[in-house]
């Protein structure tokens, strides 16, 4: 009977997965792999922002999932419902799934409610970058807002970047003279995971751009919508553009189930630090941003990529009997466009497997500064995405 290696979630753990195991088990008749997405497109997370800002399209930033049929996938437009790892069983809205191997990478769920951020502009989904894009359109001038309640959320320097590219956006449009621009931030300094040397570039630039940073806020308050007001420790800020970073949380599909845990930040899927498997399911794996808090790493694509690569290439070697190099995460490079400049970051990665974290915070430096940084990371992800699948 074909090993089922059954696969969640349409993301980038979702599809590196997917393509890994694949292609590490071409031409095999012993191995089925289904890949189960709520949506039948693959869109990369950080090309939303773009979107946002008119840059580029929709059909830019994403990719048909129809095309892993060349890999033998087969891939199912589905929500997700509840995973039940100990009847290896997957509830879906199409029906149930059954699984010799899991992965799951179900990227995080984000928090609108709490704080009253629904009022607010995004660019988390893809409904709300264009309505955000429609919001700036319409706004000529006044106080912008770039609120931050909590620490973890998708893409950590997305904050940082968000207010020196409106600040471009601004001057270009000969709106900047009147036009205000604060970030409230639970960080005490911008940017600070990243070390000493990444904090005092932003600190220059945003005096540079007068950008006002209000960090160190550990008892954010609700939106008021109706006065336009955020309330930021002992601090009231008013706004006439108003834009929300909400907190991750727990997929619901993991809600109740044994393959979460309670951790200081708070509740996640638990996984080895250095293969992305269950700790307690030796068939399941979760290289998702769900479990990157538990881990000491950040909610972003590159550490879920590289948590993807090293469960994929267990599940593949143990499926072909061959020796297994997870090959997980050494080193992470970030890199920024603060507008009119982009900025590279790399950061040293240390995996420490008795305490089953990651270390890596305070170890960044720089790589770039420069008009030229931009470019790169438009590069990078449009390479990214065209080799995706």
């Amino acid at each position: 009977m074909p090993k089922r290696v059954l696969v969640l979630g349409g993301g980038v753990g979702g599809v590196v997965a997917a393509k890994r195991i694949a292609e590490r088990t071409r031409g095999r008749a012993d191995v089925e792999i289904t890949l189960v997405s709520d949506t039948d497109y693959y869109l990369l997370p950080p090309l939303l922002v773009n979107i946002a800002l008119g840059d580029i399209s929709p059909q830019q930033a994403m990719l048909p999932l129809s095309r892993f049929a060349y890999r033998n996938v087969k891939t199912v437009k589905a929500a997700v419902k509840k995973v039940d790892p100990d009847n290896r069983t997957v509830e879906t809205e199409q029906g149930k799934f059954q699984y010799d191997y899991l992965i799951a990478s179900l990227g995080t769920d984000f928090d609108f409610k709490s704080y009253n951020l629904g009022v607010g502009n995004h660019n988390y989904t893809l409904d709300g970058a264009l309505k955000f894009k429609e919001a700036l359109a319409n706004f000529h001038g006044g106080s912008v807002v770039v609120y931050t309640p909590e620490p973890v959320y998708r893409c950590g320097v997305y904050p940082f970047e968000i207010v020196g590219q409106l600040d471009a956006i601004f001057r270009k449009r000969g709106i900047r003279d009147k036009t205000e621009i604060t970030l409230i931030h639970p960080f005490q300094r911008p940017i600070q995971p990243l070390g000493p040397e990444a904090v005092k570039i932003t600190e220059e630039t945003f005096a540079a751009k007068n950008i006002k940073y209000i960090g160190g806020v550990t008892q954010p308050g609700p939106v008021d919508e109706k006065a336009k007001i955020v309330t930021a420790g002992s601090e009231k800020v008013k706004y006439d553009l108003l834009v929300v970073v909400p907190p991750s949380r727990l997929p619901k599909p993991f809600e109740g189930t044994p393959l979460t845990a309670q951790f200081p930040n708070g509740v996640w899927t638990a996984i080895n630090v250095f293969t992305g498997r269950s700790v307690k399911y030796d068939d399941v794996y979760l290289p998702g941003e769900h479990s990157m808090p538990a881990i000491g790493l950040p909610t972003a694509g590159v550490p879920v990529h590289f948590t993807a690569m090293a469960s994929a290439n267990m599940v593949a070697g143990e499926i072909l009997g061959e020796p297994v190099d997870p090959a997980q995460i050494n080193a992470m490079t970030c890199a920024m466009d603060y507008g009119e400049f982009g900025m590279m970051f790399n950061c040293d990665i240390k995996l420490d497997l008795a305490n089953n974290k990651a270390a890596w915070m305070g170890s960044c430096y720089s790589v770039l500064k420069s008009p030229l940084g931009k470019l790169i990371k438009d590069l990078f992800y449009k390479t990214w995405l065209a080799t995706t699948i």
